[in-house]
């Protein structure tokens, strides 16, 4: 009985200082009550030690129910001090999200910004963080309730729901990584309504696929146009962008500016896709051709979800 009388003692300790306000009073009950136990088993043992029994042939056994009190008392510090250990860790990662939605829902993006890493921050414009909360009714953001956390270590991840000050639950997926001795937002997501195969969990739709390729021709096809890659640098992911510099795309494109063709009428055609998949290195790749004549534009884009939506991690383009 001393063991479970230690047991539940730790076990409030625990939930005093894990489980906010209701730590509280949960944690100071079950000390209260370990040190109630306590005393009565040592009552016992003072009480079996001044009136000593006759020697027994063996040792008996605990009843049946102190058994199971005290390995449930085992099962339930253990499961508590990990749960605390995690809520510990993934707090910071809590607080980043929550006032990060706060700024956005009072259109405050300086702000908003601040919890936003690298890469989000180079790649991901103001008009692009208002447009996100426009589609995702952020602007009612009430509280969050993150039902998974994990870690992965200089990599974390939150999974839950975002409630609204109209009532409604939107659901929400945060990947944060460590930066700067604290937690920075890397992409938010969440999954488009309607119905979904189980195949398309983390691909983007055929629908989606279709933007994105003729997102990426006209912002490929207007580089080309004005000689100048600054704005399509501007857009591509974060990791692209210290790979390569605007001057540098000019330069490996300059074929196809010094080709004199208008490339700019792609942006009146329907490409067609031929293969979308990811590849080895973890990048989504679409491939396909617009219906041009007499030569057939040829693309190859390559993709990785950053911030709020994908952006180019690699692009090839050929005129055959």
């Amino acid at each position: 009985m001393l063991t479970l009388a230690v047991l539940l003692q730790i076990a409030g300790l625990i939930f005093t200082f894990s489980l906010g306000v209701a730590g509280y009073v949960i944690g100071p009950a079950c000390i209260l009550a370990g040190a109630i136990l306590y005393r009565r088993e040592l009552r016992r043992r003072r009480e079996l030690a001044a009136h000593p029994q006759p020697p027994q042939p063996t040792i008996p056994r605990r009843p049946g129910w102190q058994r199971f009190l005290i390995g449930l008392s085992a099962v339930v510090v253990a499961f508590t001090a990990v749960f605390a250990l995690v809520w510990r860790l993934t707090a910071g990662m809590a607080d980043a999200a929550d006032a990060f939605f706060v700024a956005l829902r009072n259109g405050d993006v300086a702000s908003a910004r601040k919890y936003l890493a690298e890469d989000f921050n180079a790649s991901t414009s103001d008009e692009q963080l208002r447009e996100f909360v426009k589609n995702s009714a952020l602007g009612d953001y009430e509280s969050a309730s993150w039902s998974s956390r994990g870690i992965v270590n200089s990599r974390g991840n939150l999974e839950g729901t975002l409630n609204t000050r109209t009532g409604g639950s939107i659901p929400m997926r945060v990947e944060l990584v460590k930066e700067n001795d604290g937690w920075r937002i890397y992409s938010l997501s969440k999954p488009a309504s309607g119905i979904h195969t189980e195949d398309a969990a983390n691909k983007p739709s055929e629908l989606e696929q279709v933007r994105l390729v003729r997102a990426s021709t006209t912002q490929f096809a207007d580089a080309v146009q004005r000689r100048d890659f600054t704005e399509m640098h501007r857009r591509i992911s974060g990791v692209w962008q210290r790979q390569i510099t605007a001057e540098q795309m000019q330069t490996t494109f300059k074929s196809f500016s010094d080709s004199g063709a208008n490339f700019n009428l792609l942006n009146d055609l329907q490409p067609t896709i031929n293969a979308a998949a990811y590849d080895s290195d973890g990048a989504f790749v679409i491939e396909g051709t617009y219906p041009t004549k007499p030569s057939t534009f040829t693309f190859r884009y390559r993709y990785v979800f950053e911030g709020v939506d994908w952006k180019l991690v690699g692009l090839y383009a050929n005129v055959k």
